[in-house]
């Protein structure tokens, strides 16, 4: 479980390899965070991406993780190149909650991260295993490097006074 691992926080934008135990934990709004894991070879990644493109916004130096395409891409290269084959690869997809109100519900960018990510696992032929999208919470998700599995829970939306 998640007793004696070591663990590591992802900020927004960063991708995270690894090929030993360990946890990694990040807390999402209407951000998205895809996790591939390979039980055979004990490898897996995660991102915590923020945007749905590159192709409109990136800029010189940009950190490139934080657009689902980008990391998405790098993903699929890590692990296909760590020796993955990709009908192995466990996807998985969470966040991409509308944390703020908005007339139409599929114009949030959460909603646009969950879309982008959906397209392009699909167009690189992976099927996501297991997700927990949408909504109007925070979500804090856990990530077994031993085992693969995304522990989450849920936090209430904040109200303001």
């Amino acid at each position: 479980m998640i007793n004696h691992a070591e663990s590591l926080y992802l900020k927004p934008g960063e991708i995270f390899y690894a090929d030993t135990p360990m946890v990694v934990n990040t807390v999402l709004g209407s951000c998205v965070s895809i996790t591939m894991y390979v039980r055979r070879l004990g490898i897996g990644m995660m991102s915590h991406c923020m945007l749905p493109s590159s192709t409109e916004s990136i800029k010189r130096g940009e950190d490139i993780m934080k657009y689902v395409d980008c990391a998405v891409l790098y993903m699929n290269k890590t692990m296909l190149g760590a020796g993955a084959d990709k009908k192995e690869i466990e996807v998985k997809l969470f966040g991409g909650s509308n944390m703020f109100t908005v007339t139409d519900e599929d114009a949030g960018i959460g909603s646009r991260n969950i879309s982008a990510s959906i397209a392009l696992l699909k167009s690189l032929g992976y099927t996501i295993t297991s997700s927990d999208t949408g909504g109007q919470f925070t979500r804090k998700l856990y990530f077994s490097l031993d085992t693969g599995t995304v522990y989450l829970r849920k936090i209430s939306k904040i109200q303001g006074l």
